[in-house]
């Protein structure tokens, strides 16, 4: 199941609203903190300026610097206050989360719910906060799939339609990473980044047991 939403009592909702780029954040509950600890990816920006957004954010307790690949900056935040982006009890549920990304002012959650009762939970978790949210795409497993269905973020899938259609993948190449980021109005680095995680996505959902 892939929802949509956005709405300014979740986690993190200042410092979205100051980041055009995409965002990825990956849960890591650890003794001690719970759900409160998440490790952030954003795409581009400056290192300084992106630890002083955090900083504003009231829901933000704290926030490390870990590294950075390329335009990719690596954040272990620490969150306090806020709503949730998912219910704390995913994990008794059995719920998997796939990806949470935040991209075009919505967060984008993936997950793989074990039963029809952990929908409901999931929804209420929204519906108690008075926070709408859409689902994108509900998909049931069968045991003919081949493999869990991929949803590329919009970002994504822009930068891998283009890339496409202009002939990047064409052999010989007869577009350059520049001229593609030339169309699209970001760096080389985000094409190239954009790029390999779809196809990354679109690998591990046809090829993964």
């Amino acid at each position: 199941m892939e929802i949509l939403f956005e709405d300014p009592q979740l986690v993190l909702s200042s410092f979205t609203t100051e980041r055009p780029e995409p965002l990825e954040l990956e849960y890591q509950p650890t003794e001690g903190q719970g759900w409160d600890c998440v490790f952030v990816t954003a795409e581009g920006g400056d290192v300084s300026s992106l630890l002083a957004d955090f900083d504003s954010d009231p829901t933000v307790e704290s926030a490390a610097y870990l590294g950075s690949i390329g335009e990719d900056h690596r954040f272990k935040v620490l969150t306090s206050g806020g709503v949730p982006l998912v219910p704390p009890e995913t994990t008794q549920l059995g719920v998997r989360l796939i990806s949470i990304q935040y991209d075009q002012n919505s967060w984008h959650v993936q997950m793989h719910l074990p039963v029809h009762s952990a929908l409901h939970r999931i929804q209420s978790h929204y519906h108690d906060q008075n926070i709408t949210f859409h689902v994108k795409r509900l998909h049931v497993a069968r045991e003919t799939d081949i493999g869990a269905e991929t949803v590329l973020l919009p970002g994504q899938r822009e930068a891998l339609v283009v890339a496409y259609q202009n002939g990047y993948f064409d052999v010989p190449r007869t577009e350059s990473q520049s001229e593609i980021a030339n169309r699209l109005g970001i760096s080389k680095s985000g094409v190239s980044q954009r790029i390999r995680r779809a196809i990354s996505r679109l690998v591990e959902a046809t090829l993964a047991p």
